[in-house]
Formats: C-alpha cells, structure tokens, sequence
C-alpha cells in the first residue's frame, strides 16, 4: 500500500516468510511508502528489519540478465575482440574498458575486419597503436635478449631489407628477417630497437647493440601479416555518439531507441559509470515482467506504480474487492475480518506451520492496530481469538503491550500537518464524488486540535492540488471512543447529509466513530444513495 499501516507491513512480512518456508525462493516483503512511528515501534521491538522500498514494478534494466561480455581493454590488441565476435554468431559490437574499468567505447567487427584486410607495411606504426607486448604475443615470439625500450612501437618497419647505411636504423625502428645472417648484421652493427627473426631460426653470433632479439616460428611473410592483430583497441574505438543506457533507465523508455536502431546490442552502465552489461534485442523481446502479491490493499490507486504492467500471482486483503483486473486466473484470499493478519495466520495454520516469536509479534501488532485493541466495529471474534493465540507465541501481554505500542505511534508533535494528513490516507469514489479520508489513531486529541488552523490550511492545499470534492481528517481516540472529524471541501454538504452537520461547520466530534472502512464509507456511501 502506498500509505502503509502496520497491518500493511507486518502481514507482508508474515507472509514472506510462510512462502519461504513452503520453498518459495526469489520472494521478499516490500515497503510503497514511509513506515510510521507504530509499525516502527513494532518492527524494532521484534527486532525485524524495516522491508525496503520500492517506488514502482516497472521492469528495469537492472532486473534484466544481460549479457556479460569478456573484459577487453582499450590497450588489448584487436584479436581479442576478433576472437570474441567470432564465438557469439551475430555479434557485431564489443564494449570495452579503460584499465581502471570505465567503459571506453565500442568497436565493431567490421572495423576489425578492414585493419585485418589491410597489408601491413612500414606506415602501419604511424596510423595505429601497436604496443610491444601485444605484438610478441600475438606473434607468439620469444625474446632471446634485450628489450624494445618503449611501450609502443614509434619508428619504421623494416622488412628483410638490404643492410646499407648501419646510421639510418635508430632505437626506435623493428626489422622483421628470415635468415641468421641477415640478423647477426644488424646485431653487431646497428642501433636498431628489434630485430625479429623469423621460420624459427636459432640467433647466432654477437648480440651486439640491438634492444631486443625475438625469435618466431612464423615464416617472415606470416610475421608481417599478423602485425595488424596486434594493433591496440584503442586504434579502433569509438567513444562519441554511442547509444547507451543507465542500468535504472526503464525498458518501456528504451524499446523504441533500440527498435529504431540499426544497432542490435547497446552497453549499459551502472551508477559509477562502469560496464554493467550489454542489453539486445532479444531482451526485450523476453524479459520477464515482476511477480507481485498484494498484500492488505487491491486497488491499483494504491498499489505501486506501473503495477498494469507486473504479473499480479495474489491477493491477501480484508477489503472490498475494487479494480484490480487481470488476464489469467489468480490466487484471491479476501475474508470479512479486521485485519489481513488474521487471514495470513490461517495461512499459517492450514499450512501446518507455526510463526515464530518474531512473526507472531508483528501479526499481533498488526490485529492490535487495526482492531484499536478489539474496539473497532471491524473487530472479529476470529481477530480477538488470533490475536491471543499469537500473543502466547510472541511471549507478551496483549494490553501491556498494545498501550506501548499504541502510545508509540500516536505521538505526532514532531509531524508536519502535511504529514499527518498522508500518514494514513485513502481515496474513495462516490458516484461523482472524489473523497480522499485520513485517518490517525491517537491518545491525546488536544495535541492534534492544536494544530487545527495549520490542518485546515494542509487540508485546503491538498484539496486544491488533487481537485478532489471533500477532504476529512478522522481523529481517533480509542480511549474515548470516537473521532473528531475536519473537514474541507465543496460537496461538504455529503458530510452534512449524513451525520447533520451544518454547512458552515468544518469539524463536528462523532461519537463512536472508529472505523474508515466499516462505519465512514459505508454511511457516506448511504448518504449519497438517499440524495
């Protein structure tokens, strides 16, 4: 419920833990709104964590299984990207990282294919990034001696050239050759960074002042070809213009994007900034909707936010059946008693299942507070019989502790008139009326009364925000037995029909008044029916 009383949170509770212990998996209570001081009081004094919230069952990227692709890195050579679109048939983008994790863009295999295409030749080095590493691993050389001293290469490639002047070659420059003489030549007199030596042959002579020696097994025309997959990610990269998406976006706001795209998969990213995934066309094609059961409440005014679009499994309430509608049978257990409590404990009990201490305590909290402690007219036999057998279990006494727990919730000298009026409330249609009714329950009516101007301001803004037709604040005091009722709104004359309060009025104390379900809706209702 969006305004959640005790009853509300416990029986959600309650009944969580029934279905775990019947071996559901993947079930959890949630919370739609801010849990007030007497389910608080409740929830702490069983020791029970507050159920987290949730602000709608709208399906987020978040709840997808998206893909998780193979870490590649934008210093990583391209055949590793090569190598991963081949194995996913249809794959034509591969996200990567930074070495820090943040996402760097995208590449595509077909900017793969055209460097894979490309002959290699001595200007490759000025066009891309190839860093040394990468290249003797993609060549799957052995360094015989020395080291290239830079990161990356940054002078000319030489390719089995005719030894000339020993001064044009620098520190900077690789000479890829077949033959062992070729390569003593350049080890004894040249300043060349790298001398690759190719078909596997075995180094012979001086080391001489080269930076480093590798031996391949490759032929040298093999060796050149595959100096492309050595070139960095990086080379390829884009990283402007690429659609992606935050990992809370919704799938309804992202469906068109990516019908509409050329594209058929799309990085998304988490709160950080950092790769969470990849999302395709096939997800939104079979995502799953959420599976929700509603507890205490049925009516989709009050329910989360995009509740059309979850998959309703129950209903577990003690209201009146309202608008919820689905398109397959469910499972509905609604009974004419005070409280949801009540029903989930027969659950419990038809189950062969016994709450534990902690469970019995909220579900009595919750019968308690929605009976007024057995005072309400929606008050049960069966509520009463519940609650005791419920209070043996959570080892307490019933009016020891319902007056704690009562004088817990009813303090509201710290709440905002505006957070008294939504504390507890509820909208009601009648016929062409829309009421909204608030409810508190309290021991102290002059505290409240106190603040009678500032309500009737909060009462006319509310009124005047949601263009409604009346609004009421039901002040309870079980004690006394009664309500003190204010009131706003221009069909105020409903107000005066039913219980004969003068127009001009806006409050008017109505003995015996306890019960916004059972006695406040069905007279209004009357009313209404008789005008």
């Amino acid at each position: 419920h969006q305004n959640p009383d005790t009853d509300s949170i416990c029986s959600a509770i309650a009944y969580a833990e029934l279905k775990r212990e019947l071996g559901v998996e993947n079930i959890a209570a949630y919370r739609l709104g801010k849990i007030n001081k007497e389910t608080q009081f409740a929830l702490d004094y069983f020791r029970v964590r507050t159920p987290p919230l949730l602000t709608d069952v709208k399906v987020k990227l978040s709840d997808l299984d998206l893909y998780q692709p193979e870490k590649v890195l934008l210093t990583d050579p391209i055949k590793k990207v090569w190598d991963y679109l081949a194995k996913r048939n249809g794959a034509r983008l591969m996200p990567v990282i930074d070495n820090e994790g943040k996402f760097g863009g995208i590449v595509s295999i077909s900017d793969v294919t055209r460097i894979f295409m490309e002959l290699p030749d001595e200007d490759i080095v000025k066009q891309y990034n190839i860093r040394f590493k990468n290249l003797i691993e993609i060549l799957g050389g052995e360094i015989v001696h020395g080291m290239y001293n830079y990161e990356s290469l940054c002078g000319s490639i030489y390719i089995d050239p005719v030894f000339g002047n020993p001064e044009q070659y620098t520190a900077r420059d690789i000479v890829i050759t077949g033959e062992a003489q070729g390569a003593r030549r350049f080890a004894n007199e040249t300043k060349c960074g790298c001398v690759i030596l190719a078909n596997n042959v075995e180094p012979i002579g001086s080391k001489g002042s080269i930076g480093a020696l590798v031996k391949v097994k490759h032929t040298v025309f093999k060796t050149v070809g595959l100096i492309s997959q050595s070139v960095s990610v990086s080379s390829v990269v884009h990283d402007k213009k690429i659609t992606m998406f935050p990992i809370d976006n919704y799938i309804e706001d992202i469906i068109d994007i990516m019908k509409n795209s050329s594209h058929r998969n799309f990085p998304v990213m988490d709160r950080n900034g950092n790769l969470a995934g990849v999302i395709s066309r096939r997800h939104i094609i079979e995502y799953k909707q959420k599976r929700v059961i509603l507890v205490d409440h049925n009516e989709r005014r009050q329910s989360a936010e995009g509740l059309e679009e979850a998959q309703i499994l129950e209903i577990i309430d003690h209201h009146r059946i309202d608008d919820v509608q689905t398109s397959y049978p469910i499972y509905v257990r609604a009974e004419p008693v005070g409280c949801t409590a009540t029903i989930v404990y027969r659950l419990y009990q038809e189950h062969g299942k016994t709450p534990s201490q902690k469970i019995a305590g909220l579900l009595l909290s919750a019968i308690l507070s929605d009976t007024l402690m057995f005072s309400s007219p929606t008050c049960t036999s069966d509520d009463k019989a519940t609650a005791e057998r419920l209070a043996e279990i959570a080892d307490v006494n019933i009016n020891t502790y319902g007056r704690s727990m009562f004088t817990a919730g009813t303090s509201l000298s710290d709440y905002s008139p505006e957070e008294i009026l939504a504390l507890d409330r509820k909208k009601f249609s009648f016929d062409k009326y829309i009421v909204y009714i608030s409810q508190v329950n309290t021991l102290d009516f002059e505290t409240i009364l106190a603040k009678k101007d500032d309500l009737m301001r909060a009462m006319n803004d509310f009124k005047d925000r949601s263009s409604c037709d009346l609004v009421l604040l039901m002040i309870t005091d079980i004690v006394v037995g009664g309500s003190e009722v204010l009131m706003t709104g221009r069909a105020r004359d409903i107000m005066g029909r039913a219980f004969h309060v003068r127009y001009d009025e806006d409050r008017v104390f109505l003995p015996g008044m306890l019960s916004r379900k059972k006695q406040m809706v069905p007279i209004l209702n009357q009313s209404l029916q008789r005008m």
